[in-house]
């Protein structure tokens, strides 16, 4: 398998975590990929394309040995977990397995609008919409305290939902030491805050293999465009070859 990834690791990755955790991480190619500009800040837009895998030209992409190609993280988690040869992510059927679905939703959708929040920074401040930090803020709030609640209430079984909150709160922590006074609502926002419940399952979750595996390790590989168009072609060639293209 080939894992077309952003290899900046001052975030936890939900798809790294669920990759080692199933036992499939020495399966994998890393592959990676940088949207807009690499670890050296230089603009590499286009040369790290995975649109002709992908039509959304977004990552993480995953790319199978028969060529098949499977996008979205979540789609992603859940092919590594009907292969894991380990730990198991999504619990069986019932009200366990919904609960982890739910938190999945509930994480991967915070992210999202942190993201939005994040690339809403790029613009000249000037040109900053302050009424879409004021209307993604109120749902980061709620959604923390649901997750704080949720802690105290027991989380035995690492899940999936599991996976996706240490992606959202490390991202969220990323985003904000990067950032610090400069949010125009939540200037130097701290989610530990009113949240030690939370806190206390993160420090200890952060000691997983799975995530310190990558958390704040630097890659080693091959981060070259040209390993990386190369890497798409033999995808390309599979597809080919097993007449899916």
């Amino acid at each position: 398998m080939k894992l077309f990834y952003s290899p900046f690791h001052t975030f936890i990755h939900k798809v790294l975590v669920t990759l080692h955790e199933t036992g499939n991480w020495d399966a994998v190619t890393f592959v990676p990929t940088f949207p807009f500009k690499n670890n050296d800040g230089e603009d590499v837009a286009g040369q790290y394309s995975v649109a002709a895998l992908n039509p959304l030209d977004k990552v993480p992409t995953l790319a199978l040995e028969s060529g098949q190609v499977i996008y979205g993280s979540q789609a992603i988690c859940e092919y590594l977990d009907s292969v894991s040869v380990a730990h198991r992510m999504y619990p069986e059927a019932g009200a366990e397995r919904w609960d982890a679905i739910t938190r999945l939703a509930l994480c991967d959708t915070m992210f999202e609008l942190t993201v939005q929040m994040v690339m809403e920074g790029w613009q000249p401040e000037n040109e900053r919409r302050i009424g879409l930090y004021q209307w993604i803020w109120p749902k980061l709030e709620r959604g923390l305290d649901t997750l704080e609640r949720s802690v105290s209430a027991g989380w035995e079984h690492f899940d999936i939902g599991h996976a996706s909150a240490l992606h959202m709160l490390s991202y969220t922590e990323f985003r904000f030491n990067f950032y610090g006074d400069k949010d125009p609502v939540r200037p130097n926002f701290d989610w530990r805050v009113g949240h030690p419940n939370l806190q206390a399952w993160y420090e200890k979750s952060v000691q997983r293999p799975s995530v310190k595996a990558h958390y704040n390790v630097d890659f080693q590989g091959d981060k070259s465009a040209a390993f990386h168009q190369a890497m798409v072609a033999e995808v390309l060639e599979a597809q080919k070859r097993n007449g899916t293209r």
